[in-house]
Order: structure tokens, then C-alpha cells, then sequence
């Protein structure tokens, strides 16, 4: 009556051992979701390796809740960012920079690993590779960048204007692949962004286009984020030290001796 099935291991406790009254380390579902909520639960269960036997605890469920939190709050800022994005917006598309076009870049690598694991039931890459994206290369990097163009440059500005409409394409994307995981989170996202819209459960992934591919220049911002890396790590070790505040009291000087990376920083590579 059915075409595949998918099975799973025992849920067992933190420590490995099997669940049960007597030894007093059953975690009910519905605690977990009157404590947390469903979508906590969903993330856990999305991100366990089912080929396996799963555990579950206090100290596991935390570890969720964080993620959740980081997945949640840059979900947010997309939404707050996009208060000032309007379509017309889509026409400085034209001009964007490389920083535009490496996010869509990467949302194009994106939608074939994605669609390919949620082909082949693999949730938990899902949940790895949106996590990376989400914190990493939009918390950490993109948004890190663009942040001062979004805040400061005028209305008008292109700069400005092309990163609302990346912004735009990829708050849909993820909401959208999210979604089947964070049920819950993802509807409530996506309706505040679009209140007049139908629910994003009865959406198509996203179609990415063939030209939003670029390896050239992923590999060249490959070597560019190398160097940003070492920057970043000693504004870290100077914030510590209570010598500088904002990363924009520095004025680091970068010395580069391998060829192959200088390459890429002849010109300004974040304007």
C-alpha cells in the first residue's frame, strides 16, 4: 500500500540507555512542546541521524533550542530588512555587486543539495546545510557586510537597493526549504512578510535560475573570505583586549605573501 518506507531506531536518554518509568528518564513529547514548542521538537527529530539509535534529554533539547534561536533571529533580521524593500527595487539587480551574486551563487548550490536530500530523506543534511547558510554566510559574512550600506546609503542608493532584492530572493528560498521542518516558524515568517499571501506550506520550491551560477566567482571569494577570516580573528583578539570597540575603529594593515590570494584584493572587493 505504500511505495517506500522509513524506519527508525529507539529513542532513547541522553546517556544511551532505554526509557522507562522505573528508572524515571522518560522525555514525553508533549512536555518537550509545552516547554519549547513543536518546532523544537520538529528540528530535533529533523537533525537526528534516524539510521541510528536517537537520544534525547535536557542537555540535547538545549542544544536545539540555541540553533533554533540563531535560525529564528536571522529569519527576523530578513524581515526587519526587507520593512524598506520595494519591487522596483529588482531593477538594481542589474548593477549588482559581486557580493550579490555570490548569495545567489550560493543559492543555486543550495537548491540542488537541498531538493536532493529531501529526496532521499536525508533531513538532517537539510537542517546542516540551511544552518551553515543561515549563520555562517548570512549572519556572519553577508549581512556583516552589507549591514553599513543598508543602515547608512541613501534610499536611492544601488548598493542599498541591490541587497533588499537579494535579501528578497532569499528570505523566500529559505522560508520556503525550511518549511517542511519548521512548520511553524516558517508560516509565521512568511505571513508577516507577505500577510496577504497563502501559506508558504502550499508553495513550490523555488525555481533557481541557471544563470545565478557562478563558480568564478565563488572561487575567487573563496580566497577573498580566507584573508577576511584572519582579519575578523584579530579585530576578535583586539575586542577582547578592550582595545577597539566596533570592527570599525580598526584600521587593520594585511600583508599577503601567496600570490594566489593577493589576486583577488587588487581592487575593493566589498564595495
Amino acid at each position: 500500500p505504500y511505495d517506500s518506507v522509513l524506519t527508525h531506531g529507539f529513542v532513547l536518554d541522553e546517556r544511551g540507555r532505554k526509557m522507562s518509568k522505573s528508572l524515571g528518564n522518560v522525555v514525553a513529547p508533549q512536555k518537550i512542546i509545552a516547554d519549547s514548542g513543536a518546532d523544537i521538537m520538529r528540528l530535533w527529530v529533523a537533525a537526528s541521524d534516524y539510521a541510528d539509535d536517537l537520544r534525547v534529554g535536557p542537555e540535547i533539547l538545549k542544544t536545539f533550542v540555541e540553533l533554533y534561536r540563531k535560525l529564528r533571529n536571522t529569519t527576523r533580521w530578513m524581515i526587519g530588512a526587507l520593512a524598506h524593500y520595494h519591487p522596483n527595487d529588482d531593477a538594481a539587480m542589474r548593477e549588482a555587486g559581486e557580493l550579490e551574486r555570490l548569495m545567489l551563487h550560493r543559492l543555486h548550490q543550495l537548491d540542488e543539495s537541498i531538493r536532493a536530500s529531501y529526496a532521499a530523506y536525508d533531513y538532517k543534511r537539510v537542517v546542516a546545510l540551511l544552518t551553515h547558510f543561515m549563520t555562517s554566510e548570512l549572519s556572519a559574512f553577508y549581512f556583516d557586510v552589507r549591514k553599513d550600506a543598508l543602515y547608512c546609503d541613501p534610499p536611492s542608493s544601488v548598493k542599498r537597493k541591490a541587497a533588499l532584492a537579494t535579501i528578497d530572493r532569499i528570505f523566500r528560498s529559505v522560508t520556503i526549504w525550511l518549511a517542511p521542518i519548521l512548520v511553524f516558524t516558517a508560516e509565521e515568517a512568511w505571513l508577516s512578510r507577505f500577510p496577504n499571501a497563502q501559506s508558504v506550506h502550499l508553495e513550490h520550491f523555488p525555481t533557481i535560475p541557471e544563470a545565478w551560477r557562478d563558480d568564478a566567482l565563488a572561487a575567487k571569494w573563496e580566497k577573498i573570505r580566507k584573508v577576511r577570516s584572519v582579519v575578523t580573528g584579530a579585530l576578535e583578539i583586539e575586542r577582547a583586549q578592550k582595545r577597539i570597540g566596533s570592527s570599525l575603529e580598526a584600521a587593520p594593515i594585511v600583508y599577503v605573501a601567496d600570490e594566489s590570494l593577493r589576486a583577488p584584493l587588487d581592487r575593493l572587493a566589498f564595495a
